[in-house]
């Protein structure tokens, strides 16, 4: 299960103008989505919190909003950071959506691959070849992991781990082919070889186009 991040919101008060929210130092949000009981929510949170969030979460990573009503009560909702609209000078947030899943429904996600370990055909003149650096994939709030961990240590040369190879949970569906290639590692030499054929086809279509 990926770990969830805390943060804290306030909602907003309505006809509360984005450009007086971002004055005060906060991002302007929206919460919605099927898991929600009622109406989205509009919220705003702390733009130096935000900023720190942004650098340790991913698409898969699950954020428990802790929401301040204008009365001071206060509630959690568990979302997804969906989108981040940035500055195009300062590439600060200016905004954010968080969306809140269906219980009992899958999501698409794109879950990404960390690679551990050394492969021991790098030290026999292998090369690294890293095809695929996240899954695409349908999976339910519960069973969502931060991130696949493959250990490539006992890759020798010329051999590849593929989709199926990965120790994937039976309730999380890939959606490509199960056969495609993770990573590889293929005799240097034939890497160079490789990469002159494709940039000769290459050059040969150019010429014939």
């Amino acid at each position: 299960m990926a770990k969830v991040y805390k943060l804290k919101a306030v909602e907003r008060k309505e006809g509360e103008k984005s450009n007086h929210v971002k004055k005060e130092g906060f991002v302007p949000a929206v919460v919605y989505g099927p898991g929600l009981e009622g109406d989205n929510i509009h919220i705003k949170v702390s733009s130096v919190e935000t900023i720190l969030l942004l650098d340790k979460i991913e698409e898969t990573t699950p954020i428990q909003l802790e929401i301040t009503k204008e009365n001071g009560e206060t509630y959690n909702v568990t979302a997804f950071l969906k989108t981040v609209q940035r500055h195009k000078v300062t590439d600060k947030p200016i905004h954010a959506d968080f969306y809140v899943p269906a219980a009992g429904h899958k999501m698409h996600l794109n879950i990404p691959i960390e690679f551990t370990g050394e492969a021991k055909g790098l030290s026999k003149g292998g090369m690294l070849e890293i095809h695929l650096h996240e899954l695409p994939v349908e999976i339910l709030p519960k069973d969502i992991v931060e991130k696949f961990v493959v250990d490539i240590s006992d890759l020798d040369v010329n051999d590849h781990l593929t989709i199926k190879d990965l120790n994937i949970s039976e309730e999380i569906d890939v959606l490509i082919d199960p056969d495609e290639v993770v990573v590889a590692i293929p005799e240097a030499g034939k890497v160079t070889e490789e990469a002159e054929e494709e940039g000769e086809e290459a050059e040969e279509e150019g010429e014939e186009a």
